[in-house]
């Protein structure tokens, strides 16, 4: 007996179904997905679908054959497997070699972890000793105009460096990466986690720079969160009653090579950033803030506090006036001992 026409119809859709698959898996092993002239930053994002992500790489440039790829991946179960991060690829891609390093979350990745309270100056020098990239080069692109017009910031008129707009976080990347690219991963993470709330602050006196500024100072002068708003509240204080900010941090910003000894004639030669020297805000930030700094320059404690001094422990005492604060300097500074 003869096969059922239904049979025929069943293996020759079975046979180009195979065969369309086997197409799908050649093209994971022999396509390309990404061809990057030396490298390429791909930012997971939190709660991102596969879909948004492949989406939204295709329409920045970065990734080819976006529903290849898909496939592909509905053919590996991949969809839903793969992790949040940044990763850079060098080169060309292969859409197999995209997905496993997707899915695996790793790689030939180092991780790179700029604490808060770091300067570019800072960073450079911990990417040099990490032998991640060049100091000088990191350097230069965060101080050119053109470098820092391609990436699109939030502000303007355009900052005159990077400083405090790259976000302070563990990176992980591939040794031999571009500084640029770095640069515009920390930039990007810094327009998704810090912009939106220097944002949400609009209309509390301070323009959104400004309250960066603001933030990076509170961030150099304490590490305690409890500390951040009275802190803050002494800037604003002051800001508001015109009085000179006198924060030591900025100063010693401001010194080229500071070798970590902060004299009186640093704090009586006027740069930019002396503070004690001129008033208002410095002109630019003079680290990265985290985000509880970035809070608490939005939001300071509603005290009347305008001076405060280290207790030599971590802690700080508050004053809101100068003969106050001068017994809390000699108990705390000039006579520890015999405050003790």
């Amino acid at each position: 007996m003869g096969k059922h026409p239904g049979y025929w119809a069943a293996l020759g859709a079975l046979a180009a179904l195979t065969a369309f698959m086997g197409a799908v898996v050649g093209f994971g092993a022999l396509g390309t997905s990404i061809d990057a002239d030396g490298a390429a930053v791909v930012e997971v994002r939190p709660g991102e679908s596969f879909g948004a992500l492949t989406g939204r790489l295709t329409g920045e440039g970065t990734l080819h054959h976006a529903r290849f790829l898909l496939l592909l991946a509905l053919l590996r179960g991949d969809t839903g497997r793969i992790k949040t991060g940044d990763y850079v690829f060098h080169g060309r891609v292969s859409p197999k070699g995209f997905l496993d390093a997707l899915v695996s979350g790793k790689g030939e990745f180092t991780a790179f972890t700029i604490p808060e309270g770091f300067s570019l100056r800072d960073m450079a020098a911990r990417l040099e000793e990490e032998r991640l990239g060049d100091a000088q080069e990191f350097l230069r692109l965060s101080h050119d105009p053109a470098f820092i017009a391609s990436l699109n910031l939030p502000l303007r008129p355009a900052p005159p460096s990077l400083e405090g707009l790259v976000f302070p976080e563990t990176y992980y990347l591939y040794r031999g990466v571009r500084e640029s690219h770095l640069i515009q991963a920390m930039v990007r993470q810094f327009k998704q986690r810090a912009w939106p709330v220097l944002k949400s602050g609009e209309g509390r006196g301070l323009t959104p720079y400004q309250a960066l500024i603001l933030a990076s100072i509170v961030e150099k002068e304490t590490g305690l969160d409890a500390e951040r708003p009275l802190v803050s509240a002494v800037f604003h204080n002051r800001l508001r009653q015109g009085i000179k900010l006198g924060s030591d941090p900025t100063v010693i910003y401001g010194v080229p090579d500071f070798d970590g000894n902060l004299t009186r004639v640093h704090l009586r030669t006027p740069t930019p950033f002396n503070t004690y020297t001129q008033a208002g805000l410095p002109p630019t930030p003079i680290a990265s803030p985290g985000l509880a700094s970035i809070k608490a320059a939005l939001a300071p404690a509603p005290v009347a506090y305008l001076y405060f001094v280290s207790r030599g422990d971590g802690t700080h005492q508050f004053s809101s006036d100068y003969r106050t604060h001068e017994r809390a300097v000699d108990r705390y500074q000039r006579h520890p001992k015999r405050g003790a």
